[in-house]
């Protein structure tokens, strides 16, 4: 669980215009990962569309039905990371922002007094802490194609945790549930020019790659068959250095298929 704040407070509007309100928030920022409503209650759920290493957050809802023009509304703002951060106030000015949405109070007041109140930081990229302890693997490794929104080969850290893989680097991150995995794969360079959906799948820059037959044969790549909104699709990395790099993937791939039976029973 990542650091997080949550507050409740009772808005004198209806419940549905609450949820519009709520639904429409920041929608530049964030996306819709769930939307359950009913009369009495709602719960929704925003997520950061590009999730940063150190600050991807989630914002999740609770709406209840007290009266007519009266609505009782939870809002928890929580860091997703997969190291462990102080959030410096970012979830309680997330909380703060929101009510004011459904206050109809100047947003942009609110953010300029939350970040007034902000703790004063050095300049930094990082503020490395402790990893999650939700964390079963970690291991350097390059990110070679198959996810929708990145179409270059990156240098990052690819994490197994409770309930997917996560993959970061100084910026862009993104998350495969375990629910959406359905293979796992240990393979080499030849067994991915023998599958042309694997190799469809590979980024522009690693196609056309020279490499040596020894290189070739290495099997040093994670193949992992997943269902996106488009359909099927293959997420490949290639586990970096030169330090128990076939340990790591045979761990990985441990991991990955023992949460696959999990979802399977």
């Amino acid at each position: 669980m990542g650091k997080h704040s949550e507050e409740i407070r009772v808005i004198d509007l209806p419940k549905a215009q609450c949820e519009k309100r709520l639904m429409n928030f920041e929608m530049n920022r964030y996306e819709l990962k769930n939307h359950i409503t009913e009369n009495e209650e709602s719960l929704i759920v925003l997520q950061s569309k590009i999730i940063f290493s150190a600050n991807g957050q989630r914002i999740t809802m609770r709406l209840k039905k007290l009266a007519e023009n009266k609505t009782e509304v939870q809002i928890r703002s929580e860091l997703i990371s997969n190291i462990q951060i102080n959030d410096r106030g970012v979830n309680k000015k997330n909380i703060n922002t929101m009510f004011g949405y459904l206050n109809n109070t100047s947003v942009q007041e609110l953010e300029k007094v939350a970040d007034e109140n902000l703790p004063k930081t050095k300049k930094s990229f990082w503020n490395w802490g402790k990893k999650t302890s939700d964390i079963r693997l970690s291991m350097m490794a390059t990110y070679l194609g198959g996810f929708r929104d990145f179409e270059k080969s990156i240098k990052g850290t690819l994490a197994i945790h409770h309930s997917g893989i996560d993959f970061s680097v100084l910026s862009p991150k993104f998350t495969i549930s375990f629910l959406d995995i359905q293979a796992v794969n240990i393979v080499a360079d030849m067994d991915i020019s023998q599958n042309p959906e694997w190799l469809a799948s590979l980024a522009k820059d690693e196609i056309s790659v020279n490499k040596t037959t020894n290189e070739k044969e290495k099997k040093n790549k994670l193949v992992i068959d997943y269902q996106n909104e488009y359909g099927q699709a293959y997420c490949i990395f290639r586990a970096d250095g030169s330090f128990e790099v076939e340990k790591s993937l045979l761990k990985a791939q441990g991991l990955i298929l023992e949460k696959i039976k999990e979802k399977n029973i």
